[in-house]
């Protein structure tokens, strides 16, 4: 997507909410103008908000890492707590009375579970709006546009995951795509990335035997920007389904043709404006 005028703010909110919540509000006067000095050089109208965040990150190394024990004890009590809900999960999904009703409850969990908040998360992630979708008591994200139909017409999907937690509920809409025969290649971290999902991650939800492959980027993936496995994996893949508000950052526009299914809650402004909806709303956006 590219820029707004609000999104170098969001930017700076989020990379530097993630760094003082480790360093105990150390060096914030040279972090703040670190941050700031480059998002004011740098930010144009045609620059990638991904490519600008990873940027971003890449300056607060020299202020904090991007993992540590505080992320590792936040995404494992999030991983634990979507263990709780995976059985309740699949029997919502397999109660569905088509092909088309099972995948679109499947995208309905996945885009209810991106809830993490702009600023860095203070506690471990909950997902109320996934458990109310489960027992029928709460509102379905807004579809825009048709996704099982693009799910249908595609072949090779690139599937770009966004926390740990939600991870767990990737992986029962990564196991419908696989049921309609479809080659998925799931997108991690590793090294680790504040909360966001790792291999490690993958592999406790079972998606190194559920997907086809599992490959991993340092940052937010950007298409062109990174040499690996990943943006091989990119240049096969047919069709896109994106987790969360960076890698909308990173991919909304920017997919070179390829269809791809946007799974998020609106957190901002801009995206609200580009999605026709309003803040706090989960949304499937499909671009074909």
């Amino acid at each position: 997507m590219k820029p707004d005028v609000k999104c170098g703010l969001c930017i700076l909110e989020w990379v530097y909410g993630r760094t003082v919540s480790q360093n105990n509000g150390q060096d914030i006067p040279q972090l703040f103008r670190s941050i700031s000095d480059h998002l004011y050089g740098n930010i144009e109208a045609s620059t990638n908000l991904g490519d600008l965040c990873n940027q971003a990150v890449d300056l607060i190394y020299n202020f904090v890492s991007p993992t540590s024990d505080f992320w590792e004890e936040l995404k494992n009590k999030s991983n634990t707590y979507v263990e709780t809900l995976l059985a309740e999960g699949k029997s919502y999904i397999g109660g569905g009375d088509s092909s088309r009703n099972r995948m679109e409850r499947a995208l309905n969990l996945a885009a209810a579970g991106n809830v993490a908040p702009m600023g860095a998360p203070s506690g471990a992630l909950a997902f109320p709006e996934a458990i109310e979708i489960i027992r029928g008591e709460g509102c379905e994200p807004i579809m825009i546009g048709d996704a099982y139909d693009a799910i249908k017409r595609s072949r090779n999907v690139l599937y770009v995951t966004d926390n740990a937690g939600e991870i767990g509920l990737d992986s029962l809409l990564i196991s419908e795509l696989k049921k309609m025969g479809l080659n998925v290649t799931v997108i991690v971290k590793d090294p680790p990335y504040f909360e966001d999902a790792t291999m490690e991650d993958a592999q406790r939800f079972g998606l190194e035997q559920t997907a086809d492959r599992v490959v991993a980027v340092s940052k937010v993936f950007v298409p062109g920007k990174d040499e690996g496995p990943a943006d091989g994996a990119y240049r096969e893949s047919d069709l896109l389904i994106v987790k969360g508000t960076g890698n909308y950052d990173a991919l909304r526009g920017e997919t070179e043709g390829k269809s791809a299914i946007f799974l998020l809650k609106v957190k901002c402004d801009p995206i609200a404006r580009d999605t026709d909806t309003v803040r706090g709303k989960f949304v499937i956006r499909v671009d074909k």
